[in-house]
């Protein structure tokens, strides 16, 4: 009997958790601990990263595409797919000035670098390898509730 209330519980959690990705209604994410840094958050549709730029970095990207062109809901923000679009593998995120990567000129800037292939993105996920033709990186569905609130994934976003 005791196994029994054990699986018909598991079973209603189970099903309240197919409910909620299957209403659409994302997940909210809470920023306000993220620094500046990266997470990764891993709904349907995704894995997607979500990394805080810099002032600096913000700045720089303004410069070269203007405020509305960030892609992004939110300036200090980029939510990406965790993957490359060309080679399906993971994206490693560099940090500006990062010495392991000083031969690259990604260091410079920050951004993205697949691993499996020669392609490499900047902070709006853009590509910027000339010689590595292919896809901008997917765009996180999102949109901030505020500053430091986002709901990713789902309808909603």
């Amino acid at each position: 009997m005791k196994g029994t209330s054990i699986t018909a519980a598991l079973v209603m959690l189970l099903a309240g958790v197919s409910v909620v990705f299957a209403s659409g209604s994302g997940e909210h994410v809470d920023l306000g601990k993220l620094g500046h840094g990266m997470m990764g958050i891993d709904v349907p549709g995704g894995p997607y990263y979500i990394i805080r730029r810099s002032s600096e970095e913000q700045e720089m990207l303004i410069k070269k595409y203007g405020q509305e062109n960030l892609r992004s809901g939110h300036k200090n923000f980029i939510l990406i797919k965790a993957k490359s679009p060309d080679s399906e593998c993971a994206l490693l995120h560099v940090v500006s000035g990062n010495k392991e990567y000083s031969h690259h000129p990604i260091s410079s800037t920050g951004g993205f670098l697949d691993l499996c292939s020669c392609a490499w993105f900047d902070l709006t996920g853009r590509r910027q390898s000339t010689s590595c033709l292919g896809k901008d990186i997917e765009i996180a569905p999102h949109k901030f509730i505020h500053d430091e609130v986002v709901i990713v994934g789902g309808k909603e976003a």
